[in-house]
């Protein structure tokens, strides 16, 4: 938003996405935020039941009768994270756990 009232154009606000599951026509909502709290999804998601697929935010730890389910290519980037860290001498022989998660999800 750049011309928001009062609110300087160089500050930050967050697209907050929502999107339905696999069963009937699918929904995406995005809602605008000037903040990324928790509150939010708790407003938006009171009353929901279920599963959640999120990026690991905190913020979603506040919902009730929500079970959180991670995103994998949030956690194989990690994984790819560790491996490029490694001194150059071990690169060549990865270790093999954190190389399987990378190999196996590209």
């Amino acid at each position: 938003m750049l011309h928001e009232d009062g609110r300087p154009a160089e500050t930050q606000s967050y697209m907050w996405c929502y999107r339905t599951g696999r069963h009937g026509l699918p929904i995406v909502l995005f809602d605008y935020k000037t903040t990324r709290a928790g509150k939010h999804p708790k407003k938006f998601l009171s009353g929901f039941k279920g599963y959640l697929h999120t990026d690991g935010y905190s913020g979603y730890d506040q919902l009730p009768d929500v079970i959180l389910v991670g995103c994998w290519a949030h956690a194989r980037r990690k994984f790819d994270e560790a491996l490029k860290v490694l001194p150059p001498d071990n690169r060549e022989r990865r270790p093999r756990r954190a190389a399987s998660v990378v190999t196996f999800s590209t």
